[in-house]
C-alpha cells in the first residue's frame, strides 16, 4: 500500500518457487530507491568510475558505447524493468555480430553497471548474473609474424608516419592508443629506453608507468624521424570526440593487405613482440614488465613458446 492505494508489482517470473522466494524478499524491503532513466543512470556510472580512477577516458567511453548499445536495444527507461531475458537476448545478438571475446566484454560492463544499481538500491537483483557465458578458447596466441615477415613490413614502407607505428608494435610491443598518444619525452635515446608514462590525455591500462628496452633498430630510426612535439604520431592533430586522437587503421590495413598479410593488425604486432621474446627464451616476468600486462596473462598466452628449458640438464650433470 502507498499512500492507501493498492500498488501492484510483477514478479518477474513464472516459476512459483521463483516467485514465492521474490515476494517475500519485496514485502521484507518493498521500496527500492528511484532510479533516473537508464540512459541517465548510464552516465551516472560513467562519472562514478571515473571519480573512482578505475576508468581511463578512453576505456569510459568504450564502456559508454557499450552500455548506450544495450540501452537502444532494451527499450526501457526503467533499469528496474530489465529482465535477465533482456540481457540473455542482447548477448545473443551481440554473438551474431562480433567476436564471442566482444559479447562477453559487453556484458561484463553490463554486469558492472547492474551492481552499482544494486549497491545504491535501486534494483533488486543483478539480472546479468543470470546469463550464462559461452566458454572462450584459452589456447595460447596464434597469430604473430616471425622475423622476416615483421622486418620485411617494417623495411619496405615508404610512409614514415607508418613505420613509426610498426616499429611501435613489432619493437616494443606498444598498444595501438600508446602509439597515438606517444609523447617525445617517452623516447630516451641515449639511455636507449622507452617509458610509457601517463599524460594530460592518456593513461596506461594497467595505469603502471613502464619501460622498455630500445632495440638498436628503433632507435636508428627515430633518429631520422625525429622526436616530435606535443605527440610522436602527427603532432598536428589535436584531441578531438573521438576515441582516437588520429587514428592509423585504414592506412595500416590497406598497407598490410598490399604485402599479402591482412590479418597483421596492430594487436597482432604486439603479439608478435612479446612471441618472437619469448620463443627466444627471454623470462615471461620481462615480458610482462615490457607488456604492461598481468604475470599470469602472458604465461596463459605466450609460455607455450618458450624453448625446453637446458637448467634440467645442468643441474643433472
Amino acid at each position: 500500500m502507498v499512500k492507501g492505494q493498492r500498488v501492484q508489482m510483477s514478479l518477474g517470473t513464472n516459476d512459483y518457487g521463483e516467485a514465492i522466494v521474490k515476494a517475500l524478499e519485496i514485502r521484507a524491503d518493498p521500496f527500492l530507491t528511484t532510479a533516473d532513466p537508464l540512459r541517465s543512470e548510464i552516465e551516472a556510472f560513467i562519472e562514478y568510475k571515473l571519480q573512482q580512477n578505475e576508468y581511463s577516458a578512453a576505456s569510459a567511453e568504450s564502456k559508454r558505447y557499450a552500455l548506450k548499445e544495450f540501452a537502444s536495444f532494451v527499450k526501457k527507461a526503467d533499469p528496474a524493468t530489465v529482465t535477465p531475458s533482456d540481457v540473455e537476448h542482447f548477448y545473443q545478438k551481440l554473438r551474431s555480430r562480433v567476436a564471442e571475446s566482444t559479447a562477453q566484454g559487453y556484458i561484463t560492463t553490463l554486469r558492472s553497471f547492474f551492481n552499482r544499481l544494486l549497491e545504491t538500491r535501486k534494483v533488486r537483483t543483478n539480472v546479468v548474473k543470470a546469463v550464462k557465458l559461452a566458454r572462450l578458447d584459452t589456447n595460447g596466441r596464434k597469430g604473430f609474424c616471425d622475423p622476416a615477415q615483421r622486418d620485411k613490413l617494417i623495411a619496405k614502407c615508404k610512409r614514415e608516419d607508418l613505420k613509426f607505428a610498426l616499429f611501435c608494435g613489432f619493437h616494443a610491443g606498444m598498444r595501438k592508443q600508446e602509439i597515438i598518444e606517444a609523447r617525445p619525452d617517452w623516447f630516451d635515446l641515449k639511455a636507449g629506453s622507452i617509458h610509457v608514462r601517463k599524460t594530460d590525455t592518456f593513461r596506461p591500462k594497467d595505469r603502471e608507468d613502464r619501460s622498455i628496452p630500445m632495440t638498436k633498430a628503433f632507435k636508428l630510426f627515430l633518429k631520422s624521424y625525429g622526436l616530435r612535439s606535443p605527440f610522436m604520431l602527427h603532432p598536428d592533430v589535436p584531441h578531438g570526440k573521438s576515441r582516437y586522437r588520429w587514428d592509423f587503421r585504414r592506412p595500416w590495413a590497406e598497407y598490410v593487405a598490399e604485402h599479402g598479410c591482412p590479418w597483421v593488425t596492430p594487436h597482432i604486432a604486439r603479439h608478435t613482440f612479446a612471441s618472437l621474446l619469448a620463443s627466444a627464451g627471454i623470462s615471461i616476468y620481462k615480458i610482462a614488465q615490457w607488456l604492461g600486462d598481468d604475470v599470469r596473462v602472458v604465461q596463459k598466452h605466450y609460455a607455450k613458446l618458450l624453448p625446453k628449458d637446458a637448467d634440467i640438464e645442468a643441474a643433472f650433470s
